[in-house]
């Protein structure tokens, strides 16, 4: 498990390479408004939460990033520090920023 914090001033932190099976945390410090999570290199699908709560591959309760290269952008529904939470059944290079 990797965390990773985005300052308030900070547009988002890219090339994260994500482990198979293990959850990656994106915080930024502050409230974001939308968020882009990019699957740079397409190798793997990524799912997502966007609220705090720990993604699952393939679960239910997730949000997904197919395997190819393209992005997502997303409203957070909740208020406070945005926290992102990510994992792949493979090891794809991500991006996540503020949109």
């Amino acid at each position: 498990m990797a965390d990773h914090t985005i300052a308030a001033d900070e547009q988002g932190i890219h090339n994260i390479t994500l482990t198979a099976g293990v959850v990656d945390t994106v915080t930024f410090a502050d409230d974001v408004t939308e968020v882009e999570i990019v699957n740079m290199t397409g190798t793997a699908a990524v799912y997502f939460t966007v609220d705090g709560t720990t993604p699952t591959v393939a679960g239910r309760k997730t949000r997904l990033l197919p395997a190819a290269v393209t992005s997502v952008e997303i409203e957070p529904t909740t208020s406070g520090p945005t926290v992102v939470k990510l994992i792949s059944p493979g090891t794809p290079t991500i991006s996540v920023a503020r949109s």
